[in-house]
Parts: C-alpha cells; structure tokens; sequence
C-alpha cells in the first residue's frame, strides 16, 4: 500500500518527519501514532459540528421497582425518547460473580412506547487478568438472558449497554472480551460508558472500533478532597471532554446528571464512599461528608448549548438518572423544564397566616429546588408582637418595628417545587386586629 502523508495528523508535518527520522526513538513513536491513524483514521478527523435535534432518553437506574418508579416512567415518556434500564449489578466475592437482577416492571416500559436498552454495571474485577478473561463468556450468557427476558414480555431490546470503569491501561484487556459479547446481542447495539480519562490513551480508538457507540460520562466525583468542587458536571470541563470525545468519529451519549451524592473523605482526604439514595453509610468519626451537586441552571444551560450545536457524532443525551420521588435526585418539575430546554423558573414566597399567633412559612411556587440560605424579615406597624418564636433549625432577632428569622448553623434544607416550610410565629396582642399591623414580609440573601 503508497502511503500519502495526507492520511498523518496536522501537527505532523515536513520538518518533524524529518526530524523523526534522525532519531530511532521519535521514529518507533512516529510509527505507533501512523499504525493508529491506518487501522482508525476516522480517529484522525477533524469533527464536525451538527445543529440536528439531540434525542433524550434517561437511565432506569434502580435496583428496586416501585409505583414511584412506575410513575416516573408515565410522567416522562410524554417527553422522552428511551430508556435505558438497569438489568443487572455484578459484584464479586471469592473470585466469583455475584449477579443482582431488579425486578424490572416490563410491562409499565412496554406500556411508554418508547425505544428501550438493557445495561448491566460491572462492579471492579479481582485483581487478576486471568478472572477477567476468564468470566467474559458469563457476560454474553447474562446478556443472552437479560435480552431474551425482555423479548419475553414483548419489550424490543434495542441496545445493549455495558457499564464497566475499566483503568485506563488495560483497554486492550477489555477489547479482547467486548468483541465476543458484541456478536451475542446482535441485532441490538452494543454500547459501553466510557471515562473522560480514557480518551487520552492510545487504546482508545481501537476499543471503539468493537462497539456501536459509547457513553461519555461528564459526571463524577473526586477520589481526593479538594476542597475547591461541589459539582458532579462542571459545564465548561464537560464541553472539552465533548470536542475530544468526537475525534474518534464514534457515534457517543453524552450522560448528564440529574442527581446529588454525599462522598465521605477521611481525614486525609482520601474518599471512603459515596451515598446517592437512602440512608448515609456509617462512616468513622472524623469523617468529612461533601454534597457534590448537579445545579440545574448549569446543566439546562449546558443542554441548550448542545441544542443549539453539537459535533456530529453525538447522537444524543441521556440524563442519569430518571428522576424519582424519594431519590436524591430532581424533581419532576425541574427535570420537565430542562427537557423542555428551559431555564427552571424560581419562585419562592413568604407565607403569612391569617390568624393570631401569625404563622410564618416558605413557599416555593418554582420549578427548581430552593436552598434555604437566607434571612426572612417580617415587618408592622403599631405595638410589637407579645412573643416571637423560631422553630428548629432557625433564631429569631426582634427589633422595634421588625423581626429577622435566620438559619441556625448546619446544613442547608432545601424546598422541593410544591412544597412549603414553616419557620416561625408571631404572637400580637389579642387587641390588635390584623388587619391595623400592615404585616410584610422579604426574603434577603
């Protein structure tokens, strides 16, 4: 075969082969990254951008089904254009895979008509090449299972996902049992998530080769205390990782947030877990705990701006996770209003009773969460209240014609869309009608 030096990447030019070949060492190199963009010279390519509407799916990631998870399904298939459910988690003890199958309610997916994929996460290998090569015809039997299943209860699987952060050097390692696996679920995609950190190594480009498409996770939290980060997605770091990502060619996700994580850290800095549904872990004293967030302003600006344009290669976003009523996740009015690629409006009013003690609340009539970290002055006119009382988690100062309700110290509450928080009350004279107080009430942050 002639080779052109067309097929070489820009940065290679005249000079540096020049240079390159004066040196055995810059010329073995030279070599590798030319074998690369032979045998993956899509990977060499310049991206190009697209401003075709972006479909939206969402991952089922729960690993109990229940109504609220069925009502999360109804709510959103009105919006959405799939979903990706958890089919199975493999653990490992002695060695040997340790299999968790959700009870996946098929027929509440069946009944959304939508476009459905399979996943399974794959929890860290032992140690050992040997187990790994060794258990990867037990994926294609657990995918073979997981896809039949859902054919079973009349659910087309139309791609099936692998969910496995394999380390950076042993890509090639991970190839070699993907190719296999990707025969068994023909004619479903075979899709795997893939690390932003993978993209810098040399192996990436072939992994890509034995796959369909793949999933860039944009989301995630640190190892290390940094002190300097409470966001899981960080917009502009996420849109670097995107250009990158579509140098490949490779059709690819991008998965974006919906949820938060408290990450404990010991005392060094060094992370002992993370929470993202239910009771917090037991962690030792000492224990620092971060809330690591996805702030929906962010993540709605981030949407409108892939909306608007996007490399060609992306073929879509899935939100991770589908959110669901006693999650740590968003709620259904924030994630409608950002699929809807719109800002979620914030609107948060002081409530004041009508009767005497005068009951003081917050409502929040918004779309997003509120944070409560502000103060809420009450104001009259005429005599001062007899007594003023502050509930749990907030103090209350009087002066002569006001009354200023702040938060104690600790953690912030937040206010779901809906829902309303009594503070405090103020007790009046029985004397002073109501309506003679001129009672107002504002919101300082």
């Amino acid at each position: 075969m002639a080779l052109r030096l067309g097929i070489l990447p820009r940065s290679v030019s005249q000079c540096a082969i020049q240079r390159v070949m004066r040196s055995p060492r810059h010329f073995l190199n030279w070599l590798r990254v030319l074998a690369v963009c032979l045998l993956t010279p899509t990977a060499c390519r310049k991206s190009e951008s697209s401003t075709a509407p972006l479909p939206q799916w969402a991952y089922v990631w729960q690993r109990e089904w229940s109504s609220s998870v069925t009502d999360a399904l109804n709510q959103s298939a009105t919006k959405l254009d799939g979903f990706i459910v958890l089919g199975a988690e493999i653990s490992w003890r002695d060695g040997q895979p340790q299999v968790l199958r959700p009870p996946i309610e098929w027929s509440a997916l069946q009944k959304t008509g939508k476009r459905i994929g399979i996943a399974i996460r794959i929890n860290p290998f032992p140690d050992t090449p040997s187990a790994r090569k060794e258990h990867a015809p037990y994926f294609s039997e657990l995918a073979a299972s997981l896809i039949q299943q859902a054919h079973a209860h009349g659910v087309e699987c139309e791609e099936f996902q692998v969910d496995y952060d394999a380390p950076e050097k042993r890509l090639a390692e991970y190839r070699s049992w993907l190719a296999p696996l990707r025969e068994t679920v023909k004619p479903a995609r075979l899709v795997i998530t893939a690390l932003p950190s993978w993209l810098n190594e040399s192996e990436a480009a072939r992994l890509f080769t034995v796959v369909d498409s793949f999933v860039l996770q944009v989301h995630s939290v640190p190892t290390r205390n940094t002190h300097d980060r409470v966001a899981l997605c960080e917009p502009e770091r996420a849109k670097r990782w995107i250009a990158q990502a579509a140098q490949f060619q490779t059709p690819f996700t991008v998965a974006i947030p919906t949820y938060s994580a408290l990450v404990g850290y010991d005392q060094k800095g060094r992370s002992l877990g993370m929470a993202t549904d239910g009771v917090q872990p037991k962690w030792p004293s000492g224990t620092s705990i971060v809330e690591f967030d996805s702030d929906p302003a962010e993540m709605a600006l981030l949407v409108a701006t892939l909306h608007k344009e996007h490399p060609s290669a992306m073929n879509r976003i899935a939100w991770y996770r589908l959110p669901v009523d006693g999650k740590r996740n968003w709620r259904w009015p924030t994630f409608s209003a950002i699929v809807d690629g719109r800002q979620p409006s914030r609107e948060l009013d002081v409530v004041l009773g009508e009767s005497n003690p005068v009951d003081i609340s917050l409502l929040n009539r918004g779309e997003s969460e509120e944070r409560l970290d502000m103060s809420i002055i009450v104001r009259w006119t005429g005599l001062p209240p007899v007594t003023c009382e502050a509930l749990r988690g907030w103090r209350v100062s009087q002066a002569e014609h006001e009354a200023r309700f702040q938060r104690t110290p600790g953690p912030l509450p937040r206010l779901l869309p809906g829902a309303r928080r009594e503070i405090g009350w103020l007790r009046f004279d029985a004397s002073s009608p109501k309506e003679g107080l001129n009672l107002k009430a504002e919101i300082t942050r």
